[in-house]
């Protein structure tokens, strides 16, 4: 099963285009995003995002994610019936 609090970050990484933004927001240091980043991305199999400048950019597994990703407010959603990966 995914950590919440990665899929969070990849909701606000999605919402605020940048590093920086989503430590930020979430309360939380630049490597502690990069962090839950790259353990997401190890346990989804997937490349998230790609570098884009000063900000970033979701590839569309990332967009796939995000779009599936519990608010930084909180609640759940399932993982959509087509996703390639097993979450639980």
């Amino acid at each position: 099963m995914l950590d919440v609090t990665r899929l969070r970050v990849i909701d606000a990484l999605a919402r605020l285009g940048s590093v920086t933004a989503a430590a930020k927001e979430l309360h939380y240091t630049q490597p502690t995003v990069s962090h839950h980043l790259a353990r997401l991305e190890a346990e989804t199999g997937a490349q998230l995002l790609q570098r884009a400048g000063r900000g970033i950019r979701l590839t569309p597994a990332g967009q796939l994610l995000a779009s599936r990703a519990p608010r930084s407010s909180g609640g759940s959603t399932p993982p959509p019936p087509n996703c390639p990966h097993t979450w639980g």
